[in-house]
């Protein structure tokens, strides 16, 4: 990366950016794999919905950034519902993701979409040679949903590279389920932490706009309510959100289900509400500026 003004302040963005990324299993094949086979459930239960997607279409297209003849790389495409809502819009997309279970499923949903434009690809985008692959600007539209794939400098860098126009990330903010919550109270005794915090999007936004670009930004907020049937890949799902890795054990597992059959409803069911916010960032490659140094100069207001 070039030399740029505000090099103390960047590498403290870039610092905060990647902190932690590599700690949680974030880049973990394994993980994702177990992800894209609860998701899929989740799907075929219709406790999962597609607000998000339909969100980011119609700002994206409001904004001018979906055209016919566009092509839209997906990185950390996961089961394909981004990529599919893509391939409704623009000419061609290609979709990325290190879980082969996650690809698997996204090329069935798209299959049975009847789209014959997105073509889906297991990958590891850290390793990921993108002249090699010929993607280097070889897309419109660049676009990135809460995938760990991009949250470090390297990452964020190939992302960019892969455009010729304009990128796309949608980044958690902040979170709260409100089950889970419960349980970490009174099955752990432990007051429940702050899901997400917002610093991805706070560090990218400080790393795009001191690299000369013009970062845009947009909003959405969700709360969703369901109703769970307990079960043993549903208290492995949770405890994988609520609990460090060390403490995801059977025992904890088998006091986490004794709460939630102690819990449930006449019919079987827990309520389990979700309130999410989301962060959206709509750059242009193509316009950087140089910023002036903010640490020196006249400092008066």
């Amino acid at each position: 990366m070039e030399k740029v003004h505000n090099s103390e302040d960047l590498a403290y963005f870039i610092s905060l950016q990647s902190l932690g990324a590599s700690d949680d299993g974030a880049y973990s094949r394994e993980k994702w794999d177990r992800r894209a086979e609860h998701w899929q459930r989740e799907r075929v239960n219709h406790r999962k919905g597609d607000e998000r997607i339909v969100s980011a279409m119609t700002y994206l297209e409001q904004r001018g950034v979906l055209q016919k003849e566009y092509a839209v790389a997906d990185i950390g495409c996961g089961p394909g519902r981004f990529a599919a809502a893509f391939a409704k819009r623009v000419h061609r997309v290609v979709g990325l993701d290190i879980s082969e279970k996650m690809i698997l499923h996204g090329r069935e949903h798209i299959r049975k979409e009847g789209l014959e434009n997105a073509l889906l690809y297991p990958c590891d985008f850290q390793t990921l040679d993108i002249q090699k692959e010929g993607y280097e600007k070889a897309f419109d539209l660049v676009f990135g949903s809460m995938t760990p794939a991009v949250h470090d400098m390297e990452g964020l860098m190939k992302f960019m590279a892969m455009s010729r126009s304009w990128c796309c990330q949608i980044t958690h903010l902040s979170g709260q389920n409100l089950l889970r919550d419960q349980i970490m109270r009174e099955v752990f005794d432990q007051a429940p932490s702050g899901r997400w915090t917002g610093r991805w999007f706070y560090s990218l936004f400080n790393i795009l706009f001191l690299l000369g670009y013009h970062p845009e930004t947009s909003y959405e907020h969700h709360r969703r309510e369901l109703l769970i049937r307990p079960d043993e890949e549903y208290v492995e799902f949770i405890m994988e959100h609520m609990l460090p890795s060390e403490e995801i054990t059977k025992e904890n597992g088998d006091k986490v289900m004794g709460w939630l059959l102690a819990h449930r409803d006449e019919e079987g069911f827990v309520r389990e509400i979700t309130d999410s916010s989301y962060a959206r960032i709509l750059w242009d490659v193509r316009d950087r500026r140089e910023r002036p140094d903010y640490r020196v100069g006249d400092r008066r207001v």
